[in-house]
């Protein structure tokens, strides 16, 4: 029986292009008997598994002498593959040039071939320089310290000394300063993560009063610009002030177009930072720049001179599903909505682990919404439980409890009454051990809870206004960013006025952009 445990090599060899195996093969050719071996053997075997199984490799090459030692053979295979790559994508980057180069120069130096040393050094360092890797720099930085002592100081002039001394001071403060930066951003998205915008606040408007976020400071590299306004985009958005945010994601957008040959994978941060700028258009209300935006996103693939890699592959498929799925729920057509989720699907299957456990949830609770608003409650709870069955996603508390909030509006909509209790009492724990529930879902536990309890149709037509209007009461405050993934209010609206769901989203849609003198504020609500 297949053994589906994860594999290192399986998941390196299948993770392989066409090209690589190729090259693989030839790569290894050079160096082996007849260019077959056991390794190539082996290597064709696990590329044609579907999941790792060792006991079919077992039974396959029973007898094979390599078969006795397995696990050498495995690892050899590994460091095969990884050479051939290595070989395969040599100066595919700058960090690669330059590290190459840096080896070079410690080939030259080993060999007291000094002087040849320091051009290539001198080489190495120009090109580092110039796409402002510091890290980089400060490595040629050593290798020109062992050269000029190796040379007993001949021709080093104070001048040249002191010249060193200051590169090597702002390399490392750019380094520094790039790394505080950093150190910034992954503490508020950490923040944001696992608490999301209504929890942290406190902490977060504490990591805005950095010096290195403030108004007008001007970082020393291109990386550091970058982050300077990422981390005030994030913090923006986190205080609601979408405004801010907006402005701030569109600084980044101009440090990656025109400093993108001096940061590493700058298709990357543009593709992040574009779909960064359709969500919050959309939450602003300016729908057609949204729209825009979220059409460039899907072209920029098309624009790049090389294929996407796979890594940037998976997050073209996250942010592409992300943005499409919010496109459709905004405009009301979930049915669209709802088809996307086919996609989905086989996009969670293909990439598997190498999407992050809050982004795979984020996108179920997408696909969740979807289906609710489509009337298909039934996959809408589906998806809900793919959510909440996640590993390890009870940490991030936000995509949680809209998780399970839209679980227990499923149940109400399906009125399974008698689970619906068991799921009450079971978010009401989960919430308890997360610190006070929000206003928005203490409304929703209470009224579940008593439709949980029996109630008849006068009493549960009565319950649904009083709902809305508890939930209209604080769609301004901390429970403001929920309505804009889940939007319970419109929902508890429709139930009130006994009309579709979707058909209202629709009307809000179409009434924002008929403009505000033909919209029909029962509708718009």
């Amino acid at each position: 029986m297949p053994n589906a445990a994860p594999d290192h090599l399986h998941r390196l060899i299948h993770a392989m292009t066409r090209a690589e195996k190729r090259h693989f093969k030839l790569y290894t050719s050079r160096h082996l008997p007849g260019g077959r071996s056991s390794l190539h053997l082996l290597f064709d075997a696990v590329a044609a598994m579907p999941e790792y199984d060792p006991d079919a490799l077992r039974e396959k090459f029973a007898g094979q002498a390599f078969m006795r030692r397995f696990p050498i053979t495995k690892r050899r295979l590994y460091e095969a593959v990884l050479e051939s790559l290595d070989a395969f994508h040599a100066g595919s980057n700058v960090d690669d040039k330059v590290s190459r180069m840096l080896h070079h120069v410690e080939i030259l130096f080993a060999k007291a071939l000094h002087a040849d040393a320091a051009k290539v050094l001198r080489t190495a360092a120009d090109l580092a320089r110039a796409h402002d890797r510091q890290p980089l720099l400060l490595q040629a930085a050593e290798w020109e310290r062992r050269i000029m002592e190796r040379s007993n100081y001949a021709g080093i002039t104070d001048a040249a000394l002191a010249g060193r001394a200051k590169e090597v001071e702002r390399a490392a403060a750019q380094w520094m300063e790039a790394d505080a930066l950093w150190a910034l951003k992954s503490n508020a998205f950490r923040l944001l993560w696992r608490n999301g915008q209504a929890a942290g606040r406190e902490q977060l408007r504490e990591l805005g009063g950095a010096p290195l976020l403030a108004q007008g400071v001007r970082p020393g590299s291109a990386y550091a610009r970058f982050l300077h306004h990422h981390v005030r985009s994030a913090l923006a958005f986190a205080r609601n002030d979408l405004q801010t945010c907006e402005e701030q994601l569109e600084r980044c957008a101009q440090v990656v177009e025109r400093e993108g040959g001096r940061l590493y994978d700058s298709a990357g941060l543009l593709l992040g930072v574009m779909g960064n700028l359709a969500h919050v258009r959309m939450r602003l209300g300016r729908h057609q720049e949204a729209l825009e935006g979220f059409r460039r996103f899907r072209q920029l693939p098309l624009m790049m001179k090389q294929a996407p890699n796979p890594d940037l592959g998976m997050k073209l498929f996250v942010m592409g599903s992300s943005l499409e799925l919010s496109v459709r729920s905004m405009q009301g057509e979930f049915a669209k909505a709802m088809a996307c989720t086919h996609d989905l699907e086989a996009g969670l299957e293909r990439h598997g682990q190498q999407v992050g456990a809050v982004r795979r949830a984020e996108l179920m609770l997408q696909a969740a919404y979807a289906c609710f608003g489509a009337g298909e409650h039934g996959q809408a709870l589906r998806w809900c439980n793919r959510l909440l069955s996640e590993k390890g996603i009870e940490g991030f508390a936000q995509v949680h409890a809209l998780g399970r909030m839209l679980n227990l509006a499923a149940l109400m909509e399906l009125g399974r009454t008698a689970q619906l209790a068991y799921v009450v009492r079971n978010t009401q724990r989960f919430l308890r051990r997360n610190g006070p529930a929000l206003a928005m879902e203490a409304a929703l536990l209470d009224h579940a809870q008593a439709m949980a309890k029996g109630m008849d149709a006068n009493s549960l037509r009565a319950a649904w206004p009083l709902l809305h209007a508890r939930l209209a009461a604080h769609a301004n405050g901390p429970c403001a960013a929920l309505l804009d993934q889940v939007d319970f209010l419109l929902w508890a609206q429709a139930k009130a006025e006994g009309r579709s769901f979707g058909e209202l989203v629709r009307d809000r849609w179409q009434a924002r952009h008929r403009g505000p003198a033909a919209a029909n504020p029962q509708r718009a609500a």
